[in-house]
This record gives structure tokens, sequence and C-alpha cells, in this order.
């Protein structure tokens, strides 16, 4: 499913979607109305602490991966994807089953985990240059000129002096 800038999902759609559940089936797992779900996917309403350890045990999942602070359901961010699909190819090895399956799990489960790195470092850096420091922006040109140039010796220089 590709999704414009705009439109955006939570969490909680998304474990559904994954899960090949509807909406609907969820809402009744959970005893809640279509029209709670709706205003809870929209932030017209935060969700409640019953429901939310109902929806938690529903999908077999930590209770704060559902909600952000003001237990509001939380954008599907692309790590917050990766941690679910991580979380659900996780599940599905405890489950066991066909081997040939369990294999491609786990082939899945390693190529998610290095993504997982690259979105780590990709926030990290962004949360640097976000400080908007002009010798923090200046620092950060230099290191990614030397990484695009190649020039790896002046680096490795620098993460080890005495070398």
């Amino acid at each position: 499913m590709k999704m414009s800038s705009q439109e955006s999902i939570t969490v909680l759609q998304y474990l559904a979607l994954i899960n090949q559940v509807s909406y609907v089936s969820v809402c009744r797992a959970v005893g809640i109305t279509p029209q709670q779900f709706s205003d809870w996917v929209k932030k017209r309403r935060p969700v409640p602490k019953e429901r939310l350890q109902s929806l938690a045990e529903y999908f077999e999942i930590e209770a704060d991966l559902l909600i952000d602070e003001k237990n509001n359901l939380q954008e599907l961010t692309q790590e917050k994807k990766i941690d679910i699909q991580i979380l659900f190819l996780n599940q599905k090895l405890d489950k066991g089953g066909n081997e040939f399956e369990m294999e491609e799990y786990r082939e899945k489960l390693v190529l998610l985990q290095t993504e997982k790195e690259k979105y780590i470092l990709i926030s990290r850096f962004d949360d640097i240059v976000s400080q908007n420091k002009e010798q923090t922006r200046r620092i950060c040109e230099a290191f990614l000129d030397q990484m695009e140039n190649g020039n790896y010796v002046i680096l490795e220089q620098l993460l080890n002096p005495k070398e």
C-alpha cells in the first residue's frame, strides 16, 4: 500500500493490516464500536487505558507501541513500521511451522535489523543537523564530503588517532 505524503495511518491500523484482520474484527475483539475506533484513528479521543490493554493483548504487543504521551494513537513512521515487522516475524518464528517459511522469516528478520540500524543512524544524524548550529552543519558537511569522496583514511585517523 503506497501512501501519499498527506495520507498517513496509525500503528493500530498497520497492525490490523499485517495481521490481515478487519477493523470491525478488531472492534469486536476488544469491545468497542467502529465509531470509537474512528475517533482514536482521527485523534478526536485518546485511547482509554483498559481498551489500550485489550488492544495490546489482541495484537500481542507492548501497549506503549500503540500510543503517544497523550494516549493518542501513534502515527506509523518508517522506524515504527520496521519495529512492528520485526515483532511480527518474531511472533511467527516463536509459533514455529514449515521450515521453508521459518527460513524466509529469519532471512527477512536479518534484512529488517539492517534496515533498522540504518534508520537509527539517519535519525541520529537528523537530530544533530536539526540543532541548527553553524559549526554542527559545517562538521556534518565536511564529514559527508569525505565519505562521498571515499576519503576513509582521514576519517579512520580521526577515529583512531594512535595508529
